[in-house]
């Protein structure tokens, strides 16, 4: 046993842990301070154990009866206080359902009161409303043996989609050829209707939105055709609305500063789209503007469950984007690269009459669940910093 580890220990009737080192340990069971009834923490086992149940039993079992009644009045003032702590965290978690931290606090307290079952119930709501909270994966690691940690789900984190760009490659096609042939052919096909191109957007946003979602907990391949249609209001039109909220957001901030520039210069004999679409200056802002912007938009419309003018608050979003850090820009030079490749392999292919066409249709149709996975890992690794 190294000398130099300190180890979490609880006295008995004592809610307050303590650090010693093992042989401070030992001199306080031979002194009587440490009775068999104490807890320690036993990182190789990974469990809390009582001193009678380890080496120190006989240490323990030999020692002085120490003068109780003054540490026993301690414990219970200390007993008393704890649970007060208890009751706050839970009104707060009830009052505030979003507010994680207050649960995890919960969730500690329970633990350290040895309410073990309320403890895994507070730590699992976290995991489960944001899959592979950090905070929450630590607690639950260190209070809980190897045996209950197989009972949590949502618990060890994906790796970063970064250094697993192979599967990024393969998964589109991990539910079979089928599963991007069908929407290929959608997409093409809608590409022959007049106002089609805008429905095609429109069902690339969910599709990609559905994959986000699904693969966040942890899944390595796209969502099942009629996942979506077991919750259509939480997985269908609420995305949609908001992702129309997105592209009015956008919209209003392009031409607000288009058109400012253009009262400015004094351009008149021009449409405001055409003016936009024939300055270099303007496209390149927007491509940024929406690189940025909507990666963010995403993951806090699939990662929160709050009011719409809250989830797309854009200095909520902004907020959002500083705290998920290098997690972030990773992801956008990901997607971005993703969609550069598929803006170059569509304008090629587009030259081509009905051929570009279909050849447009299949890599949307492959390009779609792969940045639906890219958002989805962003959303797994880091969704706790959305609330």
């Amino acid at each position: 046993m190294s000398t130099g580890t300190l180890f979490f220990v609880l006295r008995e009737g004592s809610t307050r842990e303590e650090q010693w080192s093992w042989e401070e340990i030992e001199n306080l069971c031979r002194s009587g301070d440490l009775t068999r009834r104490a807890r320690i923490f036993l990182p190789e086992e990974n469990r809390w154990a009582e001193l009678g149940e380890t080496r120190l039993a006989a240490i323990a079992a030999g020692s002085k009866p120490a003068a109780a009644a003054p540490e026993d009045d301690a414990a219970s003032e200390a007993q008393k206080k704890l649970e007060a702590e208890y009751q706050a965290a839970l009104e707060q978690a009830e009052a505030a359902p979003d507010d994680l931290e207050a649960r995890l606090d919960a969730g500690v307290i329970a633990a350290q009161l040895g309410n073990r079952e309320e403890a895994k119930n507070h730590f699992q709501f976290v995991l489960h409303r944001y899959p592979y909270h950090a905070r929450a994966a630590q607690e639950v690691k260190r209070r809980f043996s190897k045996v209950e940690l197989r009972t949590f789900r949502y618990l060890d984190r994906p790796a970063p989609i970064w250094e697993d760009l192979g599967e990024l490659a393969t998964m589109p096609l991990a539910r079979g050829p089928m599963y991007v042939i069908v929407p290929a052919a959608v997409i093409a096909g809608l590409s022959f209707v007049r106002f089609g191109g805008i429905l095609a957007s429109a069902l690339v946003f969910l599709w990609m939105f559905q994959v986000m979602e699904y693969t966040a907990r942890g899944a390595n391949k796209p969502p099942e055709w009629d996942r979506s249609f077991a919750d259509p209001w939480r997985k269908l039109v609420r995305p949609a609305l908001l992702m129309a909220v997105v592209a009015l957001q956008l919209g209003v901030i392009v031409f607000a500063a288009a058109k400012g520039v253009m009262l400015i210069e004094g351009v008149k004999d021009i449409t405001l789209w055409r003016y936009i679409a024939g300055s270099p200056i303007f496209v390149v802002a927007a491509s940024i503007v929406l690189a940025l912007y909507l990666p963010a938009a995403f993951v806090s419309i699939g990662g929160f469950a709050g009011p719409p003018t809250k989830t797309l608050d854009p200095r909520r979003i902004v907020k959002m984007i500083i705290r998920m850090e290098h997690e972030y820009i990773y992801t956008v030079v990901i997607v971005a690269v993703i969609g550069i490749a598929t803006a170059i392999v569509c304008g090629i292919t587009g030259m081509v009459p009905v051929f570009g066409n279909l050849a447009r249709g299949a890599v949307l149709a492959y390009a779609t669940p792969a940045v639906g996975l890219v958002l989805g890992r962003l959303l797994g690794r880091v969704g706790h910093v959305i609330a």
